[in-house]
């Protein structure tokens, strides 16, 4: 419904497989409830209690009253909100996933460019060299 508060859902925006969920779940964001928001900026990214890697490792959703969803339950809160999903955000809020539905979500996290018609793998830059007294790059062992 217009006039709600929206839900912060932290991700990163130069993420191919971010992108690729965002695409997939905003046509069901009817209320428009949710707000995305790209981490990889220090202004967004220091509204948040996390460090750059729980950032990365997981989705992070910031309810409108300012409680934190994380995972899984981030999902949860998510699905619950938008309008032909409410019924799906019940049902994985049960007891009956209570424990499945994290080991779930994590799996899928660490799985996630495998799954099929997820975008392949994001480049990620090497960590840069450092160079040693002599002027040369080091070389990682």
């Amino acid at each position: 419904m217009p006039g709600h508060k929206k839900y912060d859902v932290f991700m990163d925006g130069g993420c191919a497989f971010c992108q690729w969920a965002r695409a997939r779940i905003e046509p069901f964001d009817t209320d428009e409830r949710l707000n995305f928001l790209d981490f990889n900026d220090p202004a967004v990214a220091g509204h948040t209690p996390f460090s750059r890697e729980e950032l990365d490792r997981e989705i992070h959703v910031r309810a409108p009253d300012g409680a934190w969803h994380v995972g899984f339950a981030a999902w949860v809160a998510l699905l619950r909100v938008m309008p032909f999903l409410k019924w799906l955000g019940a049902l994985l809020g049960t007891s009956l996933f209570r424990k499945s539905g994290p080991k779930l979500y994590q799996w899928v996290a660490r799985n996630r460019h495998r799954l099929p018609g997820s975008p392949p793998a994001c480049r990620t830059l090497p960590a840069p060299i450092a160079p040693r007294a002599d002027g040369r790059p080091e070389r990682p062992a």
